[in-house]
């Protein structure tokens, strides 16, 4: 069997989008603008992946690949400076104890050329990944996210919560009411949101990020993930997240095993092969490994470094990712992609304007981190 071919993708273009992405845009710029005061912080947070672990300096290194596989910035053998940032998924500062575990890896890369995808930074060097450590998510269209939105930022409290949790999960599945049906209702959706719940604590070193979402790749569509290697694998120490006796394990964890010794993970790509066993605008279903399996295109390589300080918190807390942050050769595809563009670019415009933060993008880790190792 083949690789579908970009070109033979048709996105989904439903009349209502536009006025139903002005409202998510909305209610996720006054979310942002409540989460001053709902944080108690005294800085907006983000709305999703708000605690963040720690930013690392990274090496992203491409090596010669198959004509199928070498598309895009993956075209040539190539090294790129690179930083990784570790998040908590929720848009929550607490306690890990009152958190879930999906967590989230973002990849930075410098030095990528071509021009970016976002038309507001179309100079910029950069090209971002953001992954988290499940392989599917929980809404697929903005219509959807207008409700599911407002129930994610209730999590992990309505699920915890004998008292609310069946009213949740009805919410969540005839989206507050308004489907009808239980042919209309969202299961895949809800099985999506419920195997986040099932993400087991571990070190953050440990896990596979996944996409979730589908992109361009080159001629072809693909997603993308990290694993780490083998060898990587097998050498971490502290692998036990014990969040009852540690309201900060998930970030302790990572600090004294990123300081002790070197970690590395390949970055892989699952070419679609059957657009209606592998769909693109429906990022709740998985892609069956049988059908195509993950190919790696890259190793990330992060070395030991000291990641320990306040500083890098946040430096952490004030570095933007977004999949939009790409080129054309792998542009994101889907609705729920095609959502994420202006959420997230408003969403880091907000935040930044509210914190007093420079929101522009870096040209090196070492601009970004400082030249300390």
């Amino acid at each position: 069997m083949g690789f579908v071919k970009y070109e033979d993708y048709a996105p989904i273009e439903r009349p209502n989008y536009q006025e139903e992405l002005d409202e998510v845009v909305r209610a996720v710029a006054q979310r942002t603008r409540d989460s001053v005061e709902r944080q108690g912080v005294g800085r907006a947070v983000r709305t999703a992946h708000g605690k963040s672990y720690g930013l690392a300096r990274a090496v992203v290194s491409v090596p010669e690949l198959p004509p199928e596989y070498a598309q895009g910035i993956f075209a040539e053998p190539q090294v790129y400076d690179a930083v990784v940032r570790y998040s908590n998924g929720l848009g929550h500062l607490r306690a890990d104890s009152l958190l879930g575990a999906a967590c989230g890896m973002g990849i930075k890369m410098f030095g990528v050329p071509g021009i970016s995808l976002l038309s507001d930074e179309a100079e910029a060097t950069t090209f971002d990944l953001n992954l988290i450590n499940n392989r599917t998510f929980f809404a697929n269209t903005a219509h959807d996210y207008i409700v599911l939105e407002q129930l994610f930022a209730e999590l992990p409290d309505a699920l915890a919560n004998p008292a609310t949790r069946k009213t949740w999960l009805g919410d969540f599945l005839t989206r507050k009411g308004t489907l009808q049906t239980p042919e209309q209702w969202l299961w895949d959706e809800l099985f999506a949101m419920m195997s986040f719940t099932a993400v087991p604590r571990r070190n953050l070193l440990s896990y596979t990020y996944n996409s979730m979402g589908a992109f361009r790749y080159g001629d072809y569509i693909a997603k993308v993930r990290t694993a780490p290697t083998e060898e990587s694998l097998k050498s971490i120490v502290h692998d036990t997240v014990d969040v009852a006796a540690d309201g900060e394990a998930f970030r302790n964890t990572l600090v004294a095993e990123m300081g002790e010794r070197d970690h590395a993970f390949e970055l892989q790509v699952q070419l679609n092969v059957d657009l209606s066993r592998m769909p693109v605008d429906n990022t709740s279903v998985e892609w069956p490994e049988q059908l195509s399996p993950w190919v790696t295109v890259a190793r990330i390589d992060i070395a030991a470094q000291d990641i320990s300080g306040e500083e890098n918190l946040k430096i952490a807390d004030g570095t933007s990712i977004t999949p939009w942050r790409a080129r054309e050769e792998h542009r994101p595809i889907g609705e729920i992609q095609r959502v994420r563009e202006e959420v997230y670019r408003r969403s880091s415009i907000e935040r930044h304007r509210i914190n007093g933060q420079r929101r522009q993008e870096p040209v090196s880790s070492a601009a970004l981190l400082g030249n300390s190792r």
